[in-house]
């Protein structure tokens, strides 16, 4: 095959983790993908492999953060917890009637259909009750990892789901908090059974005022807090997607290293896991995400 020098490619990457750029970095991100492997011998013919099997394989991602601004800290330290006196905005799922099969719910432009059992991560189960319906909606809704849906939290009483939008997402505001929860948008099939307090979630205030309280984040799980990371070079267009590297199951154990000296950045020394995404068995993807 004859080689073609477009091929060959240099340059940085725009970081994107659960929808939100992390801005700029120093140093350059690292990819690391690495297979772990069996060799097969058997005595009559001593250390010659006559196969050889893959038993593991990981993908970590290295990425020194120069914006140590505290949306970072919260979106990349496990643990920590954002204070703040902005006001979520919130909303409300109201299962008047138990829906039928086809029904759907979209939630921020997600669908979800309604199905005798739940077949996937977009389908809910239709319970026997509406209040055992509304708890698969909020349970389908808070383990989705769904980037659109995962920015809100989900609790569920009786019939009745509580939308409230995450003051602990990070945006690329200086002061952020609930205004952008406002455009959360929340609609339904037409006689699906369920009542929508708006058709987006009210209420939410911008911070004016916050910090972050770091913890130990001993016990934490990082599978139930990852989320999508997607790493998309910044000499293609933003709609060029025909290059971009996504870990659909990506999470930091955290990390920062702050030298307060006049002539050394601080920066967040951020190494993303990626978890294999069992209902897909996908690790990772290089490429064009619609490609079929």
């Amino acid at each position: 095959m004859a080689g073609n020098s477009t091929n060959v490619k240099l340059g940085i990457c725009k970081i994107l983790y659960k929808g939100v750029d992390l801005g700029f970095t120093i140093g350059g991100v690292n990819v690391a993908v690495t297979s772990t492997t069996h060799p097969v011998t058997v005595d009559q013919f001593g250390q010659t492999i006559l196969n050889e099997t893959i038993t593991k394989r990981e993908i970590s991602v290295t990425v020194p953060l120069a914006e140590t601004t505290i949306d970072n800290l919260v979106a990349t330290m496990p643990g920590s917890t954002l204070r703040s006196n902005a006001v979520a905005a919130t909303g409300t799922i109201t299962v008047a009637t138990v829906p039928v099969a086809a029904d759907t719910l979209v939630v921020n432009g997600q669908v979800f259909t309604f199905a005798a059992t739940q077949t996937s991560n977009t389908t809910i189960a239709i319970g026997a009750t509406v209040g055992a319906t509304a708890a698969n909606i909020a349970a389908t809704l808070s383990s989705s990892i769904i980037s659109a849906v995962d920015l809100a939290n989900y609790s569920v009483s009786g019939a009745v789901v509580t939308v409230a939008y995450d003051l602990n997402v990070p945006t690329q505001s200086g002061l952020a908090g609930g205004a952008v929860g406002n455009t959360f948008t929340l609609t339904k099939t037409v006689g699906a059974g369920l009542t929508l307090s708006a058709a987006t979630l009210t209420g939410g205030v911008d911070a004016t005022k916050k910090r972050v309280d770091v913890g130990t984040g001993v016990g934490i799980n990082l599978l139930s807090i990852a989320g999508p990371l997607v790493l998309h070079p910044i000499a293609n267009a933003e709609t060029d997607t025909s290059e971009d590297l996504i870990v659909p199951l990506a999470a930091t154990s955290g990390g920062m290293k702050f030298d307060y000296k006049v002539d050394v950045e601080r920066v967040f020394n951020v190494v993303f896991n990626g978890f294999l995404n069992v209902a897909t068995g996908t690790l990772y993807t290089f490429g064009d995400p619609l490609a079929a």
